[in-house]
């Protein structure tokens, strides 16, 4: 009986010793795994170092057995040059920005000064009777300010009268009234009783005087 425990001690004991041994060499194994790993990278290091020296030695005019690696090496710098600028062009573009819209222009005149009671021509200053039907012409604001402080006119809002057509009061209210456009006739005319100058195609009388002409 005493026979049979020491066998199963000593069997104990021996896989005791079995395990952990394995267990040592597992761990001792590792670390020189681990050490020659180290030194297969300080070997790769070496070699790109001493493949830099070489080629910046006798990138020129290397060897024939490493003339296709030089070669490889000068294209691959070439095209990361080639796109080192692109990123400078990139990095320094400017955005393509949309246009203000333009604010729209109105062409403005002033408001006229004269007005024909009859038929509702108006005239700037100076004029003092109406080129189409010879009545004498009335202020169109009472006052100068009243003239400052009116509003604007645009074009659309000034007529022209027509050159061979008059104004009557039943063809033209004063709510129509429409400005007669002044061009210069190649042979000019003069009224025959002030001698002013008729200035308006198709006028039947003098706007100064008021006399038919």
């Amino acid at each position: 009986m005493g026979n049979f425990f020491d066998k199963l001690g000593v069997s104990l004991t021996n896989a005791g010793r079995t395990a952990s041994q394995k267990v040592k060499n597992s761990t001792d194994a590792s670390k020189l795994l681990s050490k020659i790993s180290a030194e297969n990278k300080s070997i790769q290091a070496n070699f790109s170092a001493m493949g830099k020296i070489y080629y910046d030695l006798c990138k020129d005019d290397p060897d024939e057995a490493f003339r296709e690696l030089v070669e490889a090496v000068k294209e691959s710098e070439k095209k990361i040059e080639e796109w080192q600028e692109a990123v400078k062009i990139i990095r320094a573009r400017e955005p393509e920005l949309v246009p203000q819209p333009e604010e729209p222009t109105f062409t403005q005149a002033k408001p006229t000064a004269m007005v024909c009671m009859n038929c509702g021509n108006t005239y700037g200053e100076g004029v003092a009777f109406c080129a189409v039907c010879g009545q004498k012409l009335v202020p169109q604001y009472q006052s100068a300010a009243a003239a400052a402080t009116a509003p604007a006119q645009t074009e659309k809002d000034v007529q022209t009268q027509p050159e061979t057509e008059s104004s009557t009061p039943e063809e033209e209210p004063i709510a129509d009234a429409v400005i007669i456009e002044e061009k210069t006739e190649e042979e000019p005319k003069f009224c025959p009783y002030c001698g002013e100058k008729i200035i308006h195609s198709g006028q039947k009388f003098c706007e100064h005087c008021g006399q038919p002409v």
